[in-house]
């Protein structure tokens, strides 16, 4: 790898798992100091179709592998969902790391279901991970980035 990202922060939403915990791996790999978050640090218990499942992977798997490849990687839990949590997250980043480079806005929530099958509710909180979550969280890392003169989000 090209260590382009040495010095850096990535704060990287949605990473016990998937495509977050590949983002993830990916920045450490470069040299990034990743801050990884989800609901828990643990598998959790989340709702699908009305049940509640424990769904595989966690943000300690992720920080082990991290660690295992010889990067950085700092666990932030938060539930996304709640506003406390999530208009906080930013803020903890930077005082625990020391501010905030990056932002990759990966965090979902799947529910599938045909649209006539589909509850208001199941489509009000798929709406928030996909468009208010990222736009708050977005909102609360550029004051951070200005202020270091550069930063980039996805």
């Amino acid at each position: 790898m090209t260590q382009r990202l040495v010095g850096r922060t990535a704060l990287v939403t949605g990473s016990s798992r998937g495509i977050g915990r590949g983002i993830a791996t990916r920045l450490a790999a470069e040299g990034a100091t990743v801050v990884v978050t989800a609901r828990a640090a643990r598998p959790s218990p989340s709702v699908r179709s009305g049940s509640v499942q424990t769904i595989e992977g966690s943000l300690d798997e992720t920080v082990a592998l991290i660690e295992e490849m010889g990067g950085t990687a700092i666990a932030m839990p938060a539930d996304l969902e709640n506003a406390e949590q999530r208009d906080v997250l930013v803020d903890s980043v930077v005082q625990g790391v020391g501010g905030i480079d990056g932002l990759v806005n990966n965090a979902g929530f799947a529910d599938y279901s045909s649209i006539e099958d589909m509850t208001l509710a199941t489509f009000d909180r798929t709406l928030d991970h996909y468009l208010r979550i990222p736009f708050r969280l977005s909102q609360s890392a550029l004051g951070h980035m200005r202020k270091q003169g550069a930063g980039w989000i996805v």
